[in-house]
């Protein structure tokens, strides 16, 4: 099997409200808004809001589908990705553990896990879990928002964790059709890591075999998926290819996301993930504009201003 899968490019959760969204990721956590579209599957209009570092770099996209104005609730479990993890610097979770009380986001745990300082957090809005982890190797520029001082900003994922009921064939998955390396175990995690474990490049494998199913369709309160990036779309093929060739077939086609072109495949602990080529942000609004206007696919630019009524969830960033 060759190496093809990169790192962590971007995860799609579903939340509550957009305005939730902006008061946590935008106005907490210091991420830029990065792009205001819309959820490319089904008929109602739903936003999809991008938020990261200012110029929306692979490993630091984290993406929304507020589904409260739908009404759909999903139920947390196993066959998800449960935890999104960020990287934050040596000694800053000091500094996190009182801006977010001051915030009022709920505090969950202080602790440790593979040896690094972790502060777990909840979602205000929808309860979905969150964790800023303590590393020192760390050298990618911080985000920029929210007046937090650099030397404490958020600078990307450090990994996500899978939450699975059984590990013997999500290990098989993770080496033999994501070309991940397993690096130990610490409790009930397993981590798998490219490149040697860098920032942004693990995946930790939770095993609980008591943890209730998840639910796998769109709805408030869940992880939907989780993307990697792909060189180009000659590898994103032959992962296709090489991934089925195991006998993995629930793959999908290439779908165009308007900013990348991604395939999905169901794994085998139930958790879907996403091999995403980028196209960039650019290609629909100037590079010093990002994430200012709503962005609509070109079929329905006539029907913008009738779309935006129907979204019915205004949000404001001030």
């Amino acid at each position: 099997m060759s190496d093809r899968i990169g790192g962590l490019h971007h995860i799609t959760l579903c939340t509550g409200s957009a305005q939730g969204d902006v008061d946590l990721f935008y106005k907490t956590l210091g991420m830029s808004l990065v792009k205001q579209t819309l959820l490319y599957d089904g008929s109602a209009p739903i936003y999809h809001l991008y938020f990261g570092n200012d110029t929306g770099d692979a490993g630091t996209l984290t993406t929304a589908f507020p589904f409260r104005r739908d009404g759909r609730k999903a139920k947390r479990g196993s066959g998800q990705i449960d935890l999104c993890c960020y990287s934050v610097p040596l000694g800053a979770n000091t500094y996190w553990k009182e801006r977010l009380t001051e915030r009022g986001v709920t505090i969950t745990k202080d602790y440790e896990r593979f040896g690094a300082r972790i502060l777990q957090f909840e979602h205000p809005d929808c309860n979905l879990t969150f964790e800023l982890i303590e590393e020192p190797n760390d050298l990618r520029k911080p985000f920029v928002g929210g007046g937090i001082p650099p030397e404490y900003a958020i600078r990307g994922f450090h990994n996500w964790t899978v939450l699975t009921r059984d590990t013997e064939d999500m290990d098989f998955f993770m080496k033999e059709a994501w070309n991940y390396t397993p690096l130990g175990t610490d409790g009930s995690f397993t981590r798998y890591a490219v490149d040697g474990g860098e920032v942004a490049k693990i995946i930790d494998v939770n095993h609980q075999p008591d943890a209730r199913p998840g639910s796998w369709f769109y709805g408030e309160g869940m992880i939907h998926h989780g993307a990697f990036g792909v060189p180009s779309l000659d590898v994103q093929d032959q992962v296709k290819a090489e991934v089925e060739g195991l006998g993995l077939t629930d793959f999908s086609d290439r779908k165009h996301r308007g900013y990348f072109q991604s395939i999905y495949v169901r794994t085998p602990g139930g958790a879907l993930f996403e091999a995403t080529h980028s196209l960039g942000f650019d290609v629909d609004e100037p590079a010093d504009k990002l994430g200012q206007e709503l962005q609509v696919s070109p079929q329905f630019r006539s029907q913008k201003a009738e779309i935006e009524r129907a979204l019915n969830d205004p949000f404001v960033l001030a």
